[in-house]
C-alpha cells in the first residue's frame, strides 16, 4: 500500500466544558452507507513507555488495531491528553513505514466534537472530553489487517499538599471490539530526592526500588479490557517519616473520607527493631508429600534470613507438641544452622493437636519493647487435645500477653507485649473461622494457600515483608478533626521498605496536624505533618469505595464470626447500596440481557425462608424499592441455563472448613485489605460515577437514590439541549459516558437520556 492512499487528518480539539476524565487512544469506524454493520476496531496491543525526571512526564504509546471487517474501513481516532500537554510526534505506519502528521488548530471544535457524538450516536464520548483532544481521520483500514499508531507528549505532573498525581489514560480499550492480546504500561521515576511514597489505587502494579531517589512502576495484562484510568501517586522526602492525606468528600454537609499514606522510606540506614518469631509449624499425617516439603525449606529460608539482634523458636506438631528450644533463641549462626536442621528432618505422620501447639506457643516469654510474631502453619482441622473452636479461642485470650487498649497505653507501667499471630492455612480441610479469628484478635493476617498453590513461595514472600520491623504499637491522631471507622481498625506495623495506608472517615475541615506515634527500638517517637481537609472534593472519589470496601469486609468477617448483629447487617447493606459494593446482603444475578434476579427467586425454599428476613430488605433498593418483582417477570436459573451469578461467595453463615469456608475467607481477607480499584471487584449491572451509584434496570442506568415518582425529563442523545444541560452542569459528563439511557440527577430536576432518532 502507498502512503498517497492514506488520508491523514489530525486536528486538536480544545473542551472546556466537561470535567476532567482521560482515556486513552480510540479508534471509531465512521459509518458507511454501503455497510451497515460494521464492527469496531479490536486493539491488539498497547505499549506504553513512561519517564518522569523533575516532575515533567514523557509519555510514549505504541498501539496496533486490527480490522476485522471483510472490507476496507475509515476510522476517527481520538485521544485527549492532559491540560497544557504538549505533543511532540504522531505517527501512523504505512507498509511498515512512519508517516508523521503535523497538528493544526480547529476554531469549530466544539461543533466537530458534536458531530462526532451524533453521527455514532455514542454518548460514551463524552468521557474522553475535558482535555485538549486529538482527532485523526485515518483511511484505510485494510480488511482484516493492521494499523500501528505511535503518539508521544509531554507535561507536567500535578502537586497538591506535597503529594504528585500522575494519571495515565487507559479507559477507552474497554470499547475494543475484544480484548486486547497485551496491554503494558511501564513508569520509570527519577527524583532529586528520595522517594517516600509511591502509591497506585487503580491498578494492582508492581514496584522496584532501584534506588532511593529511582523506582520503576510496571503494570501488565494479557486478554484484558482495561475499563479505568492508571492513577500514581508518589512523595518525596521531606524528613525522616513522609506523611500525607488524600480526601474525598462529595458533599459539604456529610462526613468526609480520607487516604493516609505513611512511609519512613526505602534506606537501609533506617534502623530495624530486633524482633521474637516463633515459628509452629504442622506435620500431621496430611501433611505428607509435597506440602511438607515445601513447608521445611520455606521453614528453613524464614530461619536463615533472620535478622542478628533477633530471637527466634520452632513448634512443631502433630498427635505430640516439641519445641526446639525450651526458650527463645539467639539468631547467631550455630543457633540457625541447629535449627534448620531440626526442620530438615520432621516427617509427616499423626494426628493435629492445634491447641496444644498454641498452648507451648504462649508459653513463650516475650519481652514489652519487641515486636513479636507467630507464624501458625496447619493443613488440617483440631483433631486431638482440645477441638472445640470456641474453647481454643478462649484458651488463646486467657493465655495470650496483651497491652492496654486505653489512653494507658501511653503508660510504660502498665505495657504488656502484644504478640501479633499470622495463620497460614494450607489446603481445604481446615477450620477457617478459627484462623481467621486467631488472626484478628491478634493483630495478624489469615493466608490461605490453596491446593496447587506454591506453599514455599508464599511463606518465604509473607516473611520477606515482615522480617525488618522499624515501628511498632503505632496510632494515629488529626488534630482539628474527628476520625471515625478507621480501617484497619488495628494498625498495622511499619517495616523497612513498606508503607503504611490508612482510610477512615472524618468530620470537620480546615487545616489539621497529624500526629503518628509508635515504637522505635523500643523507644516512643511521635512524627507530625500539616494537612488541609476540605470542605468539598470530588477528585479522589477512590478514597471513598476503598474505604467502603475495606469496611464492609471488616464488618462481614465480624459477623462471620461473632453472629449477625441487625446493626452490622443494616450498615452492610447501606455500604453495599452506596458504593455499589456485592455482599452476600445485596446480592443479585444477571442474564445475557442484564436483567436483575433476586436471590429469592433462585434460592431453595428452604434456604429462602431462612434469609428472607436478613437478605431481601438489602435488595429492595437495589430493585427500585419494588418488591413485586419477587414475584414478577423474572426467570429462574432452570428456566435460563445462561443466568451467572454476581452474587459474594457463598453465605456469611456458611460451614467453618472446606473450599467454600477457605474462599469466604480470602474473599473476606481480600476486601479488608482492598489497596486498588481493581481489587474491589466491581459487578455488572453495578457502577459507581461520581460518588453516585446507578443500577441497571433491564432499559436504562438509574440512579440509585431516584425515588419511584420521581418526574423524568426526556433528553435526546445529541441533541442541542443535551449539549446545554453538559454546559451548565459539567459534572454530569462522567455520568452521560455510562451510556445512552441514564436516569440522573441535575440541579434538582431528574432527567432521563434517550437514543436521538
Amino acid at each position: 500500500m502507498k502512503a498517497t492512499r492514506t488520508a491523514l487528518l489530525l486536528t486538536l480539539l480544545g473542551f472546556l466544558f466537561v470535567p476532567p476524565a482521560l482515556a486513552d487512544g480510540l479508534v471509531i469506524v465512521r459509518p458507511h452507507p454501503e455497510y451497515p454493520h460494521l464492527t469496531q476496531l479490536a486493539v491488539r496491543y498497547h505499549d506504553v513507555d513512561i519517564v518522569i525526571r523533575d516532575q515533567v512526564a514523557r509519555v510514549e504509546i505504541d498501539q496496533v488495531f486490527r480490522n476485522l471487517n471483510p472490507y476496507d474501513v475509515e476510522g476517527e481516532y481520538i485521544f485527549p491528553i492532559p491540560d497544557g500537554a504538549a505533543v511532540s510526534d504522531f505517527v501512523l505506519y504505512v507498509d511498515g513505514m512512519p508517516v508523521h502528521a503535523q497538528a493544526m488548530d480547529a476554531a469549530e471544535a466544539l461543533q466537530v466534537y458534536r458531530q462526532l457524538v451524533r453521527e455514532n450516536k455514542d454518548p460514551a464520548l463524552l468521557e474522553y472530553a475535558g482535555r485538549e483532544m486529538f482527532r485523526a481521520r485515518i483511511a484505510p483500514f485494510p480488511a482484516h489487517g493492521d494499523r500501528r499508531v505511535k503518539l508521544a507528549y509531554d507535561h507536567l505532573v500535578e502537586r497538591e499538599g506535597g503529594l504528585y498525581r500522575f494519571i495515565y489514560p487507559l479507559s477507552t480499550e474497554k470499547f475494543s471490539s475484544r480484548p486486547l492480546e497485551r496491554a503494558l504500561v511501564s513508569i520509570v521515576l527519577e527524583t532529586d530526592r528520595p522517594i517516600r511514597n509511591a502509591y497506585c489505587p487503580s491498578h494492582d502494579v508492581s514496584i522496584e526500588h532501584i534506588g532511593p531517589k529511582h523506582i520503576r512502576v510496571k503494570w501488565e495484562e494479557s486478554g484484558t479490557r482495561p475499563d479505568r484510568d492508571l492513577v500514581l501517586y508518589y512523595s518525596l522526602a521531606e524528613g525522616p517519616m513522609d506523611i500525607r492525606l488524600v480526601p474525598f468528600r462529595p458533599d459539604r454537609g456529610e462526613d468526609g473520607y480520607f487516604m493516609l499514606l505513611a512511609s519512613m522510606g526505602f534506606d537501609n540506614e533506617i534502623a530495624v527493631a530486633p524482633k521474637d518469631v516463633v515459628f509452629v509449624i504442622d506435620h500431621s499425617g496430611s501433611m505428607r508429600g509435597e506440602k511438607i516439603e515445601q513447608a521445611r525449606k520455606a521453614l528453613v529460608y524464614c530461619v536463615r534470613h533472620l535478622n542478628r539482634d533477633d530471637r527466634f523458636n520452632i513448634v512443631s506438631f502433630s498427635t505430640a507438641v516439641e519445641a526446639y528450644a525450651r526458650r527463645l533463641c539467639e539468631a547467631s549462626h550455630r543457633r540457625v544452622e541447629d535449627a534448620a536442621r531440626f526442620v530438615e528432618h520432621l516427617d509427616a505422620g499423626g494426628s493435629t493437636n492445634i491447641s496444644g501447639a498454641l498452648e507451648r506457643t504462649l508459653e513463650t516469654r516475650f519481652d514489652a519493647g519487641r515486636p513479636a510474631f507467630v507464624v501458625f502453619l496447619t493443613d488440617g482441622l483440631p483433631t486431638v487435645g482440645e477441638t472445640d473452636p470456641e474453647r481454643i479461642i478462649t484458651q488463646v485470650r486467657r493465655t495470650m500477653p496483651r497491652r492496654w487498649d486505653d489512653d494507658s497505653w501511653w503508660s510504660d507501667e502498665r505495657e504488656r507485649a502484644d504478640v501479633r499471630i499470622f495463620p497460614f492455612g494450607v489446603g481445604y480441610d481446615v477450620n477457617a473461622v478459627l484462623l481467621d479469628q486467631l488472626a484478628v484478635e491478634n493483630g495478624g493476617s489469615p493466608s490461605y494457600v490453596r491446593p496447587g498453590e506454591n506453599l514455599r513461595a508464599r511463606l518465604e514472600g509473607f516473611y520477606d515483608q515482615v522480617a525488618h520491623p522499624v515501628m511498632t504499637d503505632i496510632r494515629i491522631r488529626i488534630k482539628g478533626a474527628k476520625l471515625l471507622d478507621l480501617e484497619p481498625r488495628n494498625i498495622p506495623d511499619m517495616f523497612r521498605g513498606s508503607q503504611l495506608v490508612l482510610f477512615g472517615r472524618y468530620r470537620g475541615d480546615g487545616n489539621v496536624k497529624v500526629e503518628l506515634t509508635g515504637l522505635i527500638e523500643g523507644r516512643r517517637k511521635t512524627f507530625r505533618a500539616k494537612a488541609k481537609l476540605p470542605r468539598h472534593e470530588d477528585a479522589n472519589a477512590f478514597v471513598g469505595r476503598l474505604w467502603a470496601t475495606r469496611r464492609v469486609g471488616s464488618l462481614l468477617r465480624h459477623v462471620r464470626l461473632y453472629g449477625e448483629e441487625r446493626e452490622l447487617v443494616e450498615e452492610i447493606k447501606g455500604l453495599g447500596m452506596d458504593f455499589g459494593i456485592v455482599t452476600p446482603y445485596t446480592s443479585f444475578l444477571v442474564d445475557e440481557s442484564d436483567r436483575f434476579l433476586p436471590m429469592e427467586d433462585v434460592l431453595a425454599d428452604g434456604e429462602r425462608q431462612r434469609r428472607h428476613d436478613h437478605s431481601w430488605g438489602g435488595l429492595t433498593k437495589l430493585y427500585g424499592g419494588n418488591e413485586s418483582k419477587k414475584e414478577a417477570g423474572f426467570v429462574p436459573p432452570a428456566a435460563n441455563p445462561q443466568v451467572r451469578s454476581l452474587q459474594m461467595l457463598g453465605d456469611v453463615g456458611m460451614s467453618s472448613s472446606g473450599k467454600a469456608a477457605v474462599d469466604m475467607s480470602s474473599r473476606m481477607q481480600e476486601m479488608v485489605a482492598a489497596e486498588t480499584e481493581e481489587a474491589m471487584d466491581a459487578a455488572a449491572g453495578v457502577r459507581v460515577v461520581s460518588g453516585r451509584t446507578f443500577l441497571w434496570d433491564g432499559d436504562a442506568w438509574k440512579d440509585a437514590d431516584c425515588p419511584d415518582n420521581a418526574k423524568l425529563i426526556e433528553i435526546e442523545v445529541g441533541s442541542d439541549a443535551y449539549f446545554d444541560l453538559l454546559a451548565s452542569h459539567p459534572e454530569i459528563g462522567a455520568v452521560l459516558a455510562l451510556g445512552e439511557q441514564v436516569i440522573f440527577e441535575a440541579g434538582g430536576r431528574w432527567y432521563q437520556t434517550v437514543p436521538s432518532a
